[in-house]
């Protein structure tokens, strides 16, 4: 099994402090130094008043972030967690991520999202109508420009006569790309492009489920239903299931080592994913307190990361 960890800005009670320069290097570096295989950082650069003040999580830019984590780290994973292509124009974010996967020596996983806090895709300009079809088209252009190519195609508001990309991304075809969708459309297309799929563990808590306008995957067994179902799809679409990353979210709340936890819980816990066949476990903590935050992910690994091997 391997971990990654969404930095504490994500905690919706975050402070300030979490961001500071001395903060976000000791938190990358501690992460790399104690275990953790990736690094993460979401994506909502305008998200509502409501959301915001009522349990929505903490954000800072992720291409930023990542990158200042690359730079300060040698070994650990950059994880954009989850990038939503209706956001921005896809000639932008290629470029983004091939900067960032080229000054990062490749270390790039690009998590990708439909997205579902409407109001935020409007205020960015996207129609969530059309979220689906722009995800699909957003992924197309990407990849093609990522293969060096200049790319000739006309979409909504913007058209590109020939558009290069530059850097090329280290990472051949191109970095991976992790498809968040506990949707059947979600693993359909990951199971179709994606190099990994991203199943949320909602359990029974059905705001998730309305909040984030997915599909419930309520514990572990249903994980496991779901894993079987996407290995059927990747070799519907003639490609080998088994060299496609499982990676589970949620199921566990935001660890915070002001808290005890249950290592055996949790050990056990890991196991039974591992069990259905998860190959990644991607985790959140506290982020109201940076020396609370990096002793959490310190703690956490001592528990279960080294005890895992």
């Amino acid at each position: 099994m391997r971990f990654g960890i969404q930095h504490g800005i994500g905690d919706p009670n975050w402070e300030p402090s979490i961001i500071a320069p001395e903060a976000v290097r000791r938190f990358a570096t501690t992460a790399e130094r104690v275990g953790y295989d990736a690094i993460a950082f979401t994506d909502h650069p305008a998200p509502s008043d409501r959301w915001v003040h009522n349990g929505g999580e903490g954000v800072a830019d992720w291409a930023t972030g990542l990158g200042f984590c690359a730079a300060v780290t040698d070994r650990i994973r950059l994880l954009t967690f989850v990038m939503v292509p209706s956001y921005r124009n896809p000639f932008l974010a290629a470029h983004q991520l091939a900067t960032l996967d080229a000054m990062s020596g490749g270390r790039l996983i690009v998590g990708l999202g439909t997205g579902y806090l409407f109001s935020e895709m409007r205020a960015l300009g996207g129609d969530p109508s059309q979220r689906l079809q722009t995800f699909d088209r957003s992924v197309a252009i990407m990849k093609r420009a990522w293969a060096g190519g200049p790319v000739a195609v006309d979409g909504d508001g913007f058209s590109a006569k020939g558009a290069i990309v530059h850097p090329p991304v280290v990472q051949r075809p191109h970095p991976p790309l992790w498809i968040h969708g506990n949707s059947p459309w979600g693993t359909e297309r990951a199971a179709r492009d994606g190099q990994g799929w991203m199943g949320m563990l909602t359990g029974d808590d059905e705001t998730i489920v309305q909040t984030i306008r997915t599909t419930p995957i309520g514990d572990v067994a249903v994980m496991g239903d779901r894993i079987a179902a996407f290995k059927v799809a990747a070799e519907r679409h003639g490609r080998d299931p088994e060299e496609v990353d499982i990676v589970a979210m949620g199921g566990w709340p935001y660890f915070d080592v002001r808290r005890p936890w249950s290592a055996e819980q949790l050990r056990d816990d890991v196991g039974r994913l591992a069990g259905v066949g998860v190959d990644w476990i991607i985790l959140t903590c506290c982020g109201d307190d940076a020396d609370a935050s990096v002793e959490t992910i310190e703690a956490f690994a001592a528990d279960v990361i080294v005890t895992d091997g």
